[in-house]
């Protein structure tokens, strides 16, 4: 025969031999590599942890007031200084957090934009221009101002990250600032104020400016981890207050013993605690829920000014009240 059986077989013809068998002997010897990682997506929000973090975080903001009024001397407007020990005080609890958790490698590692610059420079003058408008006018007036940030952030979020607003969250925002027009006495109630009246409303406008802007920049850069955005806000929350401080140069010298020690319980309560729990929320909730959501704050200062400082509540302050709580618990029944 003229046949060789060693010859190697041309293209195109068969063996009897099974395919995957002279395929098998043909493959390289080398090391199988593991299949190359699919890309992460971004941790997927939690609406409870969300929740939570935004009714905890908006009842000890709703006590800012009280603290800010216990630490300051009559006649004096320290909004500036005790924000930036707020912030500073912040800023060190949230950095001691991350290294006992030993991640501080972490935060070396993060890439910082100007959404964490803005969401930083922006709460820490809106809580500067707040803490000052609580002393200069009523505390109810001042925080429904400071909540008109809510509404300026759903509608920036509408423009700038094309967030839906459905019924339910237009309907929730629409109640919540109709409630707080009349909490504040700003519709049906009685329009006179003393001399720092017109100055303390002008605060309270700003700081709502101010507090809307912030809230847009949570919006953005979800990937970070809660805790390292939360130190970065703090860190240029203390550099904005720093500089206002630095312009206006408060005096503190006549504060007392027990002005500091309330001070001490603003920058915890109302520094560490509130606004690292509103960056957790801010993480989790669309800008709708957030707003919606963080107008109890307004509910707890119309409180505690009534119980502490005797400001009168009108049945219409209390109508208004009632209608924030109804707003708050909108976003919660209209998202699966």
């Amino acid at each position: 025969m003229t046949v060789s059986l060693g010859a190697p077989p041309r293209a195109g013809t068969s063996l009897s031999a099974p395919p995957r068998a002279v395929d098998s002997l043909s493959e390289p010897s080398g090391p199988v590599l593991p299949p190359s990682p699919t890309p992460t997506s971004p941790p997927r929000a939690n609406r409870r942890l969300g929740i939570a973090a935004i009714v905890l975080s908006a009842t000890a903001m709703g006590a800012a007031g009280l603290f800010g009024r216990k630490a300051t001397p009559d006649g004096a407007v320290l909004g500036e200084a005790l924000t930036l020990g707020r912030m500073a005080v912040g800023a060190i609890g949230m950095l001691v957090l991350i290294a006992l958790s030993r991640r501080l490698g972490q935060v070396r590692r993060t890439r910082l934009s100007w959404p964490v610059v803005g969401g930083g420079v922006f709460l820490g003058l809106s809580l500067a221009t707040y803490l000052s408008a609580t002393v200069l006018t009523d505390l109810s007036r001042a925080v429904v101002l400071h909540y008109l940030g809510p509404v300026v952030a759903t509608i920036l979020a509408r423009v700038f990250l094309k967030e839906g607003i459905g019924r339910l969250d237009a309907l929730s925002i629409g109640i919540a600032f109709a409630g707080m027009l009349l909490a504040a006495g700003l519709v049906g109630g009685d329009p006179s104020g003393g001399e720092h009246e017109t100055l303390g409303t002008v605060l309270g406008v700003a700081s709502g400016l101010f507090y809307g802007a912030a809230l847009l920049c949570y919006r953005c850069r979800t990937d970070m981890p809660s805790d390292v955005r939360s130190l970065w806000n703090f860190v240029f929350g203390a550099v904005a207050t720093g500089a206002m401080v630095v312009v206006t140069r408060p005096d503190m010298s006549g504060m007392t013993v027990t002005q500091w020690l309330w001070a001490a319980g603003f920058f915890v309560v109302c520094g560490l605690f509130a606004l690292g729990l509103l960056v957790v929320a801010g993480k989790h909730l669309r800008a709708a829920e957030l707003s919606g959501l963080s107008y109890l704050e307004v509910v707890v200062a119309l409180m505690i000014g009534m119980a502490a400082f005797g400001e009168s509540v009108t049945v219409l302050a209390a109508g208004g009240a009632g209608l924030i709580l109804v707003a708050m618990a909108l976003p919660m029944l209209g998202r699966r």
